[in-house]
């Protein structure tokens, strides 16, 4: 995590949230995630970086999926710690066959269509129960081809006024730039709708490893700018201080 927060330093940033993904019950996913002690360890770690780095803001986050059945265990969570942002994702979907995650699912006999609605339909079940603060690459299901806005853009529609509801920010998250996808999370096509609707948007590289963290913000942020998007949201304590972009 050092030096996460090392390479947030040298590449100009003020400050640095860490989002990694909360653990779940019954070992859940345990692969890409932490065990539920490991959590104490990532939020002492956070505190040591914060006393030894004085020179950038160390934000508390973490990532937490939205998965049906859930959500009492994953609120116990959040009121237990005290932080600054909370990530909603969706990555696996209860009604789904076991191993059809976002990035892995396969229905051969159903429409592309008919599975992004399936999967707007699950983000938003998930941002109805309020537990978090803003969603996290939010068409991270997308595949080759017309985009969710373009074969199912009255549920993109809906999904995004939700998400103004609940007073929820959209991640412009750049890991897709990253992959196979070679763009973002959603794609550049959501962004007249996000300013629309007047949504703030904050923006995340998704780091995985040091080297990319800040991933790709350059050419966010001109995207966000070319589009007239002028809320970018900066939370402490789970709550939108600045939304301002300078």
């Amino acid at each position: 995590m050092r030096e996460y927060v090392e390479q947030a330093i040298q590449s100009g940033f003020s400050e640095i949230c860490f989002t990694d993904h909360i653990p779940l019950p019954d070992d859940f996913d345990q692969t890409h995630r932490m065990t539920l002690p490991q959590l104490d360890l990532y939020i002492a770690e956070i505190e040591q970086l914060r006393s030894s780095h004085p020179d950038i803001t160390i934000l508390t986050g973490i990532e937490a999926d939205y998965y049906r059945g859930f959500e009492k265990y994953v609120e116990k969570i959040l009121k237990r710690y005290d932080f600054d942002l909370v990530i909603m994702s969706v990555h696996f979907l209860k009604n789904w066959t076991a191993g059809n995650w976002v990035f892995d699912y396969s229905f051969p006999d159903k429409p592309l269509a008919d599975i992004y609605l399936e999967y707007l339909a699950e983000v938003r079940r998930g941002i109805k129960t309020g537990l978090f603060d803003l969603i996290g690459h939010i068409d991270i299901i997308k595949r080759d081809g017309p985009s969710l806005l373009q074969l199912v853009p009255d549920q993109v529609t809906r999904t995004l006024q939700l998400l103004k509801k609940y007073n929820m920010a959209v991640e412009i998250n750049s890991s897709g730039l990253r992959k196979d996808t070679r763009t973002c999370y959603p794609g550049y096509d959501w962004l007249p709708e996000i300013k629309r609707l007047d949504l703030p948007v904050t923006m995340g590289s998704d780091a995985h490893a040091p080297e990319q963290v800040g991933w790709g913000f350059a050419e966010i942020y001109e995207q966000i700018r070319m589009h007239g998007i002028n809320k970018l949201a900066v939370y402490r304590r789970r709550k939108i201080v600045s939304c301002q972009i300078p």
